[in-house]
């Protein structure tokens, strides 16, 4: 099985945004000069009647152009810190590739980041689907019935989770599902599973009828057995490869 992060697809998407950044970034100083000519050089009267509709359209484009800027900014920090790599992924394929049962029909893909599908921890492509993987590190004592998580405070008190790894995991089942759907992939069965890569000692969880299976990481062979691996393929190594290729171009 292979262990793969669309690497060079982050990047090319992190340079397309600089080049966005910089025509906004041009287009926003473009703004904030023209506005600053018009109301540094006036090119009609102060006693014109409409001279007030020209003041605000020089005041304006500043403050729109300075927005526009700001906008362009954020752009570039974006650009840069998009992330190339998930490390609790990447453990979790790791742990993957203990099982013999992964061969080289299976494809562990991190860290998917694009348009149309958004973020998304992890996918294993194979011949049994596509399973979606929510990576989580956290710590403590939990418990989820159904779609709803608690989290016991230091005081023993349980209180809502501040995130919903439920949710978040059905939301990222279902992009998948629409990407493939768009992609006439649609045959592709799409599974989930949240995983909590921490000990059994630091993260303890009590589940009663889980909407998304549960796992630790040390137990996550065990798990798939039970949950996602069939002895029989659900698709053709054609449509796996047709899969992978769309997620990692």
């Amino acid at each position: 099985m292979e262990n793969i992060a669309p690497v060079r697809a982050l990047t090319r998407r992190s340079r397309q945004l600089l080049q966005i950044a910089f025509i906004v970034l041009a287009v926003g100083a473009l703004m904030v000069v023209v506005g600053a000519l018009l109301t540094t050089i006036l090119l009609i009267p102060r006693t014109h009647q409409l001279f007030g509709l020209y003041e605000l359209t020089g005041n304006g484009l500043i403050w729109l152009g300075a927005i526009v800027i700001l906008g362009a900014i954020v752009t570039f920090i974006r650009a840069l810190t998009r992330r190339k790599e998930n490390d609790l992924a990447y453990l979790t394929g790791d742990v993957l590739n203990e099982s013999a049962y992964f061969d080289g029909r299976y494809s562990f893909i991190r860290n998917i980041n694009r348009s149309g599908l958004g973020y998304i921890d992890a996918i294993l492509v194979g011949p049994a689907g596509a399973l979606v993987f929510r990576i989580l590190s956290n710590t403590g004592n939990y418990a989820n019935e159904v779609a709803n998580w608690l989290k016991q405070n230091n005081q023993g008190e349980w209180l809502p989770f501040a995130t919903n790894p439920t949710k978040e995991a059905v939301d990222d089942i279902q992009q998948l599902r629409d990407y493939l759907l768009k992609n006439r992939l649609e045959s592709v069965p799409v599974f989930g599973i949240i995983v909590f890569t921490a000990g059994p000692g630091a993260v303890q969880i009590a589940e009663k009828d889980p909407v998304v299976p549960i796992s630790h990481l040390h137990s996550l062979l065990q798990n798939l057995g039970e949950q996602y691996l069939t002895k029989q393929d659900r698709i053709s190594q054609e449509t796996v490869t047709a899969v992978r290729r769309l997620l990692l171009e």
